[in-house]
């Protein structure tokens, strides 16, 4: 049986730096830190995840953020911050990335996109590990937990769906929406429907609102009871 690679040893695939500002789902807290293999050996330089699911999440999440907040859409973009020239070879990275996706390292990609990010996702747990030893099943609930939907998957968390409600009354926009994902995602593993959301003219939302509001205040109103 092979050894586990650092990155899995790690339940972080794409070998995240742990960062004290970001304080990904499923990390350890620092006292468990301290107890790890990374932290004893390599100086504590790479996030350690309870479960890979988070791990698969944290990646997604990143890569995501690199398209939303900085405009990177393609794989030479995306990978020339993910793997910056002064530690890696980043030219032979996307090359590979871009052959094992079978996108071109230039291709216009929505991350946002379960088709297109997935492939990016496993790309990049082989480079890094040399393979990719994770069912789909397992990928797809790291996505999931990022907040991209596999195809036929709901969300059944009934805590989500009560919050995603609560947003789309307050809101009466996209911005209200846009600010509180993240703290969405403290309280469930996944609120994919906010993306779709956020893509709907003030004026859907509205209708939306008043429609969501008439439910809340008849499910406070049975709470009561």
């Amino acid at each position: 049986m092979q050894a586990k690679t650092r990155g899995e040893r790690n339940n972080n695939p794409g070998n995240i730096e742990r960062i004290a500002a970001n304080k990904w789902q499923g990390r350890l807290s620092d006292a468990e830190y301290r107890t790890t293999r990374e932290s004893r050996d390599n100086a504590g330089r790479f996030e350690v995840f309870s479960a890979v699911e988070w791990g698969i999440r944290a990646l997604a999440a990143l890569l995501i953020a690199y398209q939303d907040r900085h405009g990177l859409r393609t794989i030479r973009g995306l990978m020339g911050r993910w793997a910056p020239g002064q530690e890696n070879d980043t030219s032979a990275y996307v090359d590979h990335v871009a052959r094992l996706t079978g996108f071109g390292a230039d291709t216009l990609l929505d991350l946002h996109s379960y088709e297109h990010l997935a492939p990016l996702v496993r790309a990049v747990i082989t480079h890094e590990n040399g393979r990719n030893g994770y069912a789909n099943a397992t990928i797809d609930e790291g996505l999931f937990r990022a907040g991209v939907k596999p195809p036929g998957k709901a969300v059944v968390n009934h805590i989500a769906d009560r919050a995603k409600t609560t947003v789309t009354v307050a809101a009466g926009g996209t911005a209200v929406i846009s600010a509180a994902v993240t703290a969405l995602q403290q309280i469930a593993p996944a609120v994919p429907i906010l993306h779709d959301l956020a893509g709907l003219p003030v004026i859907a939302l509205a209708a939306v609102g008043v429609i969501a509001a008439a439910g809340l205040l008849i499910w406070l109103a049975t709470r009561r009871r």
